[in-house]
């Protein structure tokens, strides 16, 4: 048995404690005798290689773009997205080009590319460069990125949405044609919602996460925004699909996106009264302009249906920030996702954590404290409310074949209007449920209100985005006429 300093056993009892373990003073040193043995595997010490990236700061009005490619990169010259530029949001690995997560405290410049990027690259799309963020992904205006607010090319007066704000300014300016974002509460259709684009948060799990920063594990979703749905099924069907270095991903095969555009019968649509009724009178009027102009189609019928939402509304920013909390605790690593994180990647987000700004701050400690005062309960009373809501969104869909509710309850508000603390459920409200359920769900525009942009979510079945992409095709072209 080796000799352990008291330093070392008092760890050991304090950890112990904190798991509920009784353990003997003998029962001490064994464990910790196993632990040195195990330790085997954990280098002394790293090496950390320091990399240059290869990129250019971005000159773009908007603020969109941080780094890019002095030419777009591309690697196959045919594929189902050749002639594609893209964009990647800055939270999402890109070989050779910074990245930021939004934060001047955070940055690594990745030797691979994300399971996405990869697979965008096979398919003949250019990728442009790296799109801004609010910091680590997490706000939903677009105001908190650390390298300065992304410009809302549809209403520069008006917050572009967050956190993928960057990937929607620049598709809605049309400097690229397609870009990847991360959803973890809306982060993907808040922005294209704002911006008068299109934006795709797939199902849970649906697709690689290999090379992305989480934020929260049971809701990060990687998804697509564009000017239109068909090239949203088309980014869509080429980074979807399991990936062995995400065990999380899942095997479940999914309907091609694209295809289904073409497929013909009616669809019969849910419209979700209590989202609309939390909306404002403005966004409201619009969507339900959008619902019976859909209605009075042929191939499409839209029933006004309630839905008890329960405490949904409270049980999203427990179930987000909790699980960022414990993501801050163990310095971003995530148990069972792979190998991808390096030590560099380790060190740089342990500075990164030192240095959060306060509007991240203000969103973490309310449901942080409180995980630590209950033990854990507060998260698990909002699972059980989440497990809740799944089922009866279940229900409904034995009855619909597609739900609708309106993106944002407001027009995009101005810069400045919404805080940590004020106006929050505006943004994510009618998002953030969706987010907790996993089910796919696309954002699409759904007209204006007072020249301001209004969207509609169109939201399907676990593992059916295909079918929540050909509803969205549908309200599209009700708009569009």
């Amino acid at each position: 048995m080796a000799h352990h300093t008291p330093e070392k056993r008092d760890r050991l009892r304090t950890l112990a404690n904190r798991l509920g373990l009784n353990v003997s003073d003998e029962g001490v040193d064994a464990a910790l005798d196993t632990a040195d043995e195990l330790g085997s595997v954990v280098p002394e010490s790293a090496t950390v290689e320091t990399r240059e990236s290869v990129g250019s700061i971005a000159d773009d009005p908007n603020n969109a773009l941080l780094e890019v490619y002095d030419e777009p990169r591309v690697e196959r010259e045919e594929g189902p997205l050749s002639n594609v530029d893209v964009a990647v949001k800055d939270v999402i690995a890109v070989k050779d080009l910074s990245m930021t997560c939004g934060s001047q405290s955070f940055s690594v410049v990745p030797s691979y590319d994300a399971t996405v990027v990869e697979r965008l690259l096979d398919a003949g799309a250019a990728i442009v460069g790296k799109a801004n963020t609010d910091a680590f992904a997490f706000g939903p205006t677009g105001e908190f990125s650390e390298f300065g607010k992304v410009i809302n090319p549809a209403a520069p007066e008006r917050v572009p949405g967050g956190s993928s704000s960057g990937s929607a300014a620049a598709v809605g300016a049309g400097t690229v044609d397609a870009a990847l974002g991360t959803d973890t509460g809306g982060s993907v259709r808040i922005p294209a919602a704002c911006c008068g684009i299109v934006g795709v948060k797939p199902t849970h799990r649906s697709m690689s996460r290999y090379g992305f920063v989480d934020l929260s594990p049971t809701t990060d979703c990687i998804g697509p925004l564009a000017r239109n749905v068909e090239t949203a099924a088309r980014v869509l069907d080429v980074i979807r699909g399991h990936d062995v270095r995400d065990p999380s991903s899942s095997r479940v095969p999914g309907k091609s996106a694209t295809d289904a555009l073409d497929e013909q019968g009616a669809l019969e649509f849910a419209l979700l009264s209590p989202f609309v009724e939390r909306s404002s009178d403005r966004v409201a009027s619009t969507v339900c302009g959008v619902a019976d102009a859909l209605d009075a189609r042929d191939d499409a019928t839209v029933t006004v249906t309630d839905l008890d939402i329960g405490d949904i509304e409270t049980a999203y920013p427990l179930t987000i920030a909790t699980e960022f909390a414990w993501l801050l605790r163990q310095r971003g690593t995530i148990r069972g996702q792979g190998t991808q994180y390096t030590e560099e990647w380790r060190e740089t987000f342990e500075s990164f954590t030192d240095s959060l700004n306060e509007h991240i701050a203000l969103r973490v400690l309310p449901a942080a404290y409180l995980d630590e005062q209950t033990d854990g309960q507060s998260y698990v009373a909002a699972r059980e409310v989440i497990t809740e809501f799944r089922r009866r969104l279940h229900d409904l869909f034995t009855e619909f074949d597609l739900l609708l509710a309106p993106t944002l309850r407001v027009v995009p508000p101005k810069y400045g209007e919404i805080t940590a603390t004020e106006g929050m459920e505006n943004i994510s409200g009618n998002t953030g449920p969706f987010s907790l359920t996993g089910n796919p769900v696309v954002s699409v525009p759904a007209g204006e209100a007072d020249g301001l942009p209004v969207a509609m979510q169109v939201i399907g079945p676990h593992f059916d985005d295909a079918r929540a992409i050909r509803g969205a095709a549908l309200v599209e072209s009700v708009y569009d006429c």
